[in-house]
């Protein structure tokens, strides 16, 4: 009978701990996780998984703004092409190349009157070479003119290069699209010129 006793003593003692552990923590439940959002009508904030909005683009008129491609590989729209790009009006005193490639240059140590039409060489003016090509800046400046001289009959001559403003054209009062070409300088300055090279 002691036995039983002390066995149920001590069965209880243990037991107890456990059993009031249990009878003081409130039960607790856990909701099942879903997946779908709740039902309100407000929108819900954006969280890290989900693309922020972004404004529709501006449309644009492709034949204008042609696209580009970026450094890193997006496409940009570039600047429109404007419809005077295309196109130039000519001015009055506007000249074609043809005004000067293959014309004669002439020099002159005296003061030539560039407004005056002339219907014939100058007595004075001294022919010095033909006009074979011009220089162009990358901007699109003339900014001389290259005179093949000396030589004969193609032999030994050079070509020299003359500042597009120091020359003087003067129209041929016979044609209307015709000029004279002339340089305010002697022959042996021409002559003595170094020849004309393009940079490397």
């Amino acid at each position: 009978m002691t036995k039983l006793l002390a066995s149920t003593a001590l069965i209880v003692s243990l037991a107890a701990p456990a059993f009031a552990q249990t009878a003081t923590e409130p039960a607790t439940t856990t909701e099942p996780m879903t997946t779908q959002a709740p039902a309100t009508d407000a929108m819900p904030a954006p969280d890290a998984t989900t693309a922020p909005a972004t404004a529709a683009p501006a449309t644009t008129d492709p034949a204008t703004t042609p696209a580009t491609t970026a450094a890193d590989g997006t496409a940009t729209a570039a600047a429109p092409v404007a419809a005077t790009d295309f196109g130039y009006t000519a001015m009055a005193d506007d000249m074609l190349a043809e005004t000067f490639i293959g014309k004669r240059l002439y020099v002159s140590e005296a003061d030539v009157d560039g407004s005056a039409a002339m219907n014939e060489v100058d007595e004075n003016w001294d022919d010095v070479g033909e006009i074979s090509d011009l220089v162009i800046s990358k901007d699109g400046q003339v900014k001389a003119v290259l005179v093949d001289i000396g030589g004969f009959l193609g032999m030994g001559e050079k070509s020299v290069s003359v500042a597009m403003d120091q020359l003087m054209v003067i129209r041929d009062g016979d044609s209307e699209n015709d000029y004279f070409i002339v340089f305010k300088a002697d022959r042996a300055a021409l002559e003595n010129a170094p020849g004309f090279e393009l940079a490397d």
